[in-house]
């Protein structure tokens, strides 16, 4: 499934970086999204099939929907935050996660591209770490 509205993580204080990436034409990337890029090194959503290695989560929404691949940037977070992630347990710390979509996480791999690793399990959820 893919993320049909912003998404809101709780974060770790002061484990943020930002970088910028030009959207590809025509998509929308939703605030706190898993944001992937292409060979080219634009911006689509995690789970694209243009995808080949996932950067972070988005900033904020961007809606370069009848845009030009590059009218719109989006600003991609890297640091700790809370993921929905089923079935992981504290054995799972250290390990990869990878994102079928935006907003899906999964601790098989697959064919699927890497966004980072589980950095702690504890009352609030799971923290990933981004690469």
């Amino acid at each position: 499934m893919a993320a049909s509205n912003d998404i809101r993580a709780k974060k770790k204080p002061g484990h943020t970086r930002a970088y910028g990436y030009p959207v590809l034409t025509n998509i929308v990337i939703f605030g706190g999204a898993a944001v992937g890029i292409t060979a080219n090194k634009e911006a689509v959503p995690a789970g694209h099939a243009s995808a080949v290695k996932l950067m972070g989560f988005a900033e904020e929404r961007i809606d370069n929907t009848g845009g030009a691949t590059g009218d719109q940037y989006v600003k991609v977070e890297k640091d700790v935050r809370i993921i929905t992630l089923a079935g992981s347990t504290v054995a799972n710390i250290g390990a990869a996660v990878y994102a079928s979509a935006d907003d899906t996480f999964t601790l098989t791999a697959g064919a699927l591209l890497q966004i980072g690793t589980i950095d702690a399990i504890d009352a609030d959820g799971v923290w990933l770490k981004t690469l």
